[in-house]
């Protein structure tokens, strides 16, 4: 996608984007969300500006999105609350035309930007109170992130099952679902281990249910003596969940910490099964890696994970090890019939397309290239 000439950028909206923490090679959902995403808008015709972490900024800009940097803090298990008042300053200064909040609690202080008289984007990927870690004061600011987003300009669900819930608790008018994007994954990267595995991918955390997908592979283990080991690859950050888990961990049982999102194909590429355990999601970015990979795959039975309109064989009970032996030890059976049509999902220029709909729809925009955006991936 070609970049616009400089009088062009001039004129250009401008897109401020707070609730990602970095660009590059970040973990999370957000963060590959935004990685993937804003080059296309930026090179579309908008002026681009992304806040993160200052440890995840690099540099000063990425593909035509240019990078600040904002104090990171742990305060009520985030790390997050000093950078949401620095990009409330920084936003200050710039006047952005369009604020685009990547996660509901970077929308808490979305009122303020409104008095900013910005035009607000939130990308609604998961309903985060919902997750076990986060104590009362925690939950009371996601609650009230989302009852702010009655009053956004328009709300990115990511699925049909978060759109349905916004519905639930009266916000409809504003809201579109625009899933995440399967992926060309590169060629390159760091080697897949050499012994058949069954991969999964995410945050070492209670919502990606990590206990009872070991417990379930410790069941199919004794069923399968030469099933292949678990890789879990992600992050192990939240040292009390890891430290609970020791008891399960068996020789066959693998918690390899973050991999680069960037050496993850060789990995995804080489897994016998993937498997997603959540108990709660959004539009998982590491299960469209997976489909992109032609793995076989496997999905929690939960609504975020039924939108992606999978065979009723490829989802399994999360609360339950049992099942989750069963599943396993069927899509090792018959890998061929777990695996999903990539050509069923977005690309990400067609949810960059729907994203910049979005923006016309709420704030003057410049022509956009639509013949870069189709070329571009």
């Amino acid at each position: 996608m070609s970049a616009p000439n400089t009088s062009e950028a001039r004129q250009a909206p401008s897109i401020f984007v707070v609730g990602a923490r970095g660009v590059p090679d970040v973990e999370g959902g957000a963060e590959k969300n935004a990685e993937m995403l804003f080059p296309l808008v930026a090179a579309s015709g908008y002026r681009v500006t992304l806040v993160g972490l200052a440890d995840n900024i690099k540099s000063d800009s990425f593909k035509g999105v240019a990078l600040l940097k904002a104090p990171r803090s742990q305060i009520m298990k985030t790390d997050k609350v000093l950078y949401y008042i620095a990009a409330l300053f920084m936003a200050a200064r710039r006047k952005p035309d369009i604020v685009h909040f990547q996660g509901l609690g970077s929308a808490i202080f979305l009122w303020v930007y409104k008095l900013m008289g910005a035009k607000t984007v939130v990308r609604y990927g998961s309903a985060d109170y919902l997750v076990g870690k986060w104590g009362v004061i925690g939950k009371l600011g996601f609650l009230l992130s989302e009852f702010q987003l009655r009053f956004a300009d328009a709300v990115i669900a990511v699925t049909p099952a978060l759109a349905e819930r916004l519905q639930r608790r009266g916000i409809a008018r504003n809201v579109h679902v625009i899933a995440n994007a399967v992926d060309v994954l590169p060629a390159d990267g760091m080697g897949a281990p050499a012994d058949a595995y069954v991969l999964s991918v995410g945050r070492v955390t209670a919502q990606k249910n990590v206990a009872n997908l070991m417990r379930g592979f410790v069941l199919l283990a004794k069923r399968m003596p030469n099933a292949p080991r678990l890789l879990v690859a992600g992050g192990l950050d939240e040292t009390d969940y890891v430290a609970s888990l020791e008891p399960l961990k068996t020789e066959r049982i693998t918690l390899a910490g973050r991999y680069a999102r960037s050496a993850m194909a060789p990995l995804y590429r080489g897994a016998a099964v993937y498997i997603n355990a959540s108990l709660h999601e959004g539009s998982s970015n590491a299960v469209l890696e997976a489909i992109s990979a032609g793995c076989p795959i496997l999905l929690s039975d939960i609504p975020e994970n039924r939108d992606f309109g999978l065979p009723d064989r490829c989802y399994f009970d999360p609360r339950a090890p049992e099942a989750i032996a069963d599943a396993i030890g069927a899509a090792l059976e018959n890998p061929q019939a777990y695996v999903a049509d990539a050509k069923a999902f977005l690309t990400w220029s067609q949810v960059a397309e729907r994203t910049l709909a979005i923006y016309r729809s709420v704030a003057p925009s410049p022509p956009i290239a639509a013949a870069a955006l189709a070329t571009s991936h």
